[in-house]
């Protein structure tokens, strides 16, 4: 199965069973790299890994896994819940099915297309909004509200992002809200946390394992999970 973008070019699909769901994701990032190095041409590569195009999102990653197992067993009935870069948002899938209301959000282009499909394969549904987190968060907020949790996974991967993730979490958050991350290790997570540790937010660490089959790497993975509220 194909899937075509809204930029034109398209992407290659494979099916994964994951947490009692049937995600359509795409085949392998690496390929699809290959087919955007193509599809740019020579002269124009670096579009290849820009953020707005960049097939990051259409995988199943770690982080997003361990994210999902921890929500599964996290009492989430009637509590509004926002994603934060959902990409394939497996664990906005997890929080609808456990009786959240859940706002999926990401700023690419085609992460509609995959929920969609991912939406009609499960019969589960929920909301997505394009944004983001970097300079849209007032427009959110006037529009959905706070939320009584705000939920992540691998979302650190860039020096400057410690503090803007802290900044930009806390601004969607009810009083008394809980931020729940999964990460599987990037060079900052500690950074973040003296960053929200700053604004006065404690965290709890646990871990979650990732057997080696649902893993890009098809080798176990141990992710750090991050509950902090105040």
């Amino acid at each position: 199965m194909k899937i075509k973008s809204n930029h034109g070019y398209e992407y290659i699909t494979k099916k994964m069973q994951v947490l009692d769901f049937n995600f359509t994701t795409i085949r392998n990032v690496d390929e699809s790299i290959d087919i955007l190095c193509e599809y740019f041409g020579e002269e124009d590569q670096d579009n290849s890994l820009a953020e707005k195009y960049c097939p990051y999102f259409g995988a199943l990653w770690e982080a997003g896994i361990g994210l999902s197992q921890f929500l599964n067993a996290y009492k989430l009935k009637n509590q509004k819940v926002i994603e934060i870069g959902c990409g394939l948002a497996l664990p906005s899938f997890v929080a609808a099915t456990n009786g959240a209301e859940i706002l999926a959000t990401d700023f690419h282009a085609d992460v509609p297309l995959f929920l969609e499909v991912n939406q009609n394969n499960n019969n589960v549904f929920f909301d997505f909004q394009f944004m983001n987190w970097r300079d849209e968060v007032n427009a959110t907020q006037s529009l959905m509200g706070l939320f009584d949790i705000v939920i992540g996974s691998d979302i650190l991967y860039e020096s400057q992002h410690p503090n803007e993730v802290a900044s930009a979490l806390i601004a969607f958050l009810k009083p008394g809200g809980k931020i729940i991350l999964a990460d599987p290790g990037r060079a900052y997570i500690q950074q973040f946390v003296t960053a929200m540790n700053s604004f006065g937010y404690r965290e709890n660490l646990t871990t979650q394992i990732i057997r080696a089959e649902l893993t890009q790497l098809n080798k176990e993975r141990e992710v750090f999970i991050f509950e902090f509220s105040k």
